[in-house]
């Protein structure tokens, strides 16, 4: 572990997973994940899911999902231990996923994807103004007419970043990123999504797909995918919560609060506030973990 006093400690890649035993004394299960940076949220998010069933100090970020699903197949120990990641491209092109006792996958793009809330919104915006009233904050954001316009817009642009992972996964699709898809900026106004340059976005990875993995593929895959989607209860799941939802929410934020936040703190917020409905899967599961390995525990105490 590398340290100085002036940043947080530093930890090697290959010394990452061993980062868990420091807190072990404070936890009933370590739980790995991909981000780092992503610690704080997360753990209030899996704190409040859990409430007293289970002790979650940290969560342990592993750089990437490729280490984290590498961590999980090896991994063996008694300790109880559960392995996040987030549903991403390969879940939404509905290619083959991992598997393993150990392992959750978010059924939905990212963990991000949980704080598209509009309870959360609306006390993350009355708080940090401490003027608006919680109605007023309601009234001013307008939740159903923005889903249903990022649904609108959002979702089929979705489709066809899934499409072209799926049959030419090189071409760039989420790197595209928010930006590309912004009114250009006014001074003084906050950022808005530009619909005509969500469409060129679509058009340009649909056009590339079409010339390199040919009309009919094409079609066939983007049938498939698009008929996936439509099953989701949350259309919006299918849309990185990471790299589009959370930008677009603390754009509206600062549209409606008046003020900026940054955006640890205002991530850090939403998993205060969110609705904990879409995670009943994931609690299930922590306890599931935690049952298996009490029971070992009995077993090998009895014997």
């Amino acid at each position: 572990m590398i340290t100085n006093k002036n940043i947080p400690p530093y930890f090697p890649e290959r010394a990452l997973p061993s980062k868990a035993v420091l807190y072990q004394p404070l936890q009933d299960i370590d739980i790995y994940v991909e981000d780092e940076g992503s610690e704080v949220f997360y753990t209030e998010l899996l704190s409040r899911l859990t409430e007293n069933k289970a002790r979650i100090a940290t969560v342990i970020p592993l750089r990437g999902r490729e280490n984290v699903i590498k961590r999980c197949t090896k991994y063996s120990e008694p300790r109880p231990a559960l392995f996040l990641i987030d549903g991403d491209l390969h879940w939404l092109a509905g290619l083959t996923l991992p598997s393993s006792k150990y392992l959750y996958i978010h059924p939905c793009y990212c963990v991000e994807n949980y704080l598209f809330c509009e309870k959360a919104m609306i006390q993350v915006v009355a708080e940090n103004n401490g003027m608006l009233k919680e109605d007023e904050v309601a009234r001013k954001l307008n939740w159903t007419n923005l889903r249903t316009t990022l649904e609108q817009h959002l979702v089929p642009l979705f489709v066809e970043f899934a499409v072209a992972f799926a049959l030419c996964s090189d071409i760039k699709t989420v790197a595209h990123g928010i930006g590309s898809v912004l009114r250009d900026a006014r001074k003084g106004t906050p950022p808005e999504m530009d619909t005509n340059k969500v469409e060129a976005v679509r058009r340009e990875v649909m056009a590339e797909v079409i010339c390199r993995a040919g009309q009919e593929t094409y079609e066939k895959t983007h049938l498939v995918i698009e008929k996936q989607i439509k099953v989701l209860t949350h259309p919006l799941d299918s849309v990185s919560g990471k790299h589009f939802l959370i930008p677009i929410q603390m754009f509206e934020a600062g549209r409606i609060g008046g003020q900026k936040m940054t955006r640890k703190s205002f991530v850090f917020r939403l998993a205060r506030h969110c609705s904990l409905g879409k995670l009943d899967a994931l609690k299930r599961k922590i306890l599931e973990i935690l049952g298996q390995s009490n029971s070992t525990q009995d077993a090998l105490t009895c014997s």
